[in-house]
């Protein structure tokens, strides 16, 4: 199959240069309604609370194999109840499933070091798969050694008794 990059009207071409694309009004808007939802679920005033500096920070093409994605960050002024101003730092997953954009997951943070954590463990790529791991491999022999041990004892045993 192809893994060249799905081309959709309105969202354009994904790349890793975040900076350098042009997103649509469309995304925009759905990419700041969800950061705003993520202030209205930790109970902050919805007229008081504010998003600032709403970016896209990572990307993965969508492809004829795999969806897309994209990671949004954004911090946020948040009012809670008792009328005390919070800093938040936010994180956006979109997945782009056949060129729509879908919300994956959203995560709020105090700290925007938790924030950049959080980015790392998820955009990382994958690691070894585990069958690569040499533990793995170990058990993996080891059981197909004690079944093929045991096996050709069984065989051996029935062979024995339909002799007799």
């Amino acid at each position: 199959m192809d893994d060249t990059p799905l081309r959709y009207e309105g969202i354009g071409t994904v790349t890793p240069e975040a900076d350098k694309i042009q997103f649509s009004r469309q995304i925009w808007q759905a990419a700041s309604e969800h950061a705003h939802r993520c202030l209205v679920r930790r109970e902050f005033c919805p007229e008081q609370s504010r998003i600032e500096n709403l970016r896209c920070v990572h990307l993965v093409d969508e492809t004829v194999r795999i969806y897309g994605k994209q990671f949004w960050c954004f911090e946020a002024i948040g009012i809670d109840p008792v009328g005390r101003r919070h800093v938040l730092y936010g994180v956006l997953e979109f997945s782009i499933q056949y060129g729509l954009l879908e919300a994956a997951q959203t995560a709020m943070f105090e700290d925007s070091d938790h924030r950049e954590k959080f980015l790392q463990q998820e955009t990382r790529p994958a690691g070894k798969l585990v069958y690569h791991y040499p533990s793995t491999r170990f058990w993996v022999y080891s059981a197909w050694c004690s079944i093929s041990v045991l096996t050709a004892v069984w065989a051996t045993l029935l062979a024995n008794y339909l002799y007799k």
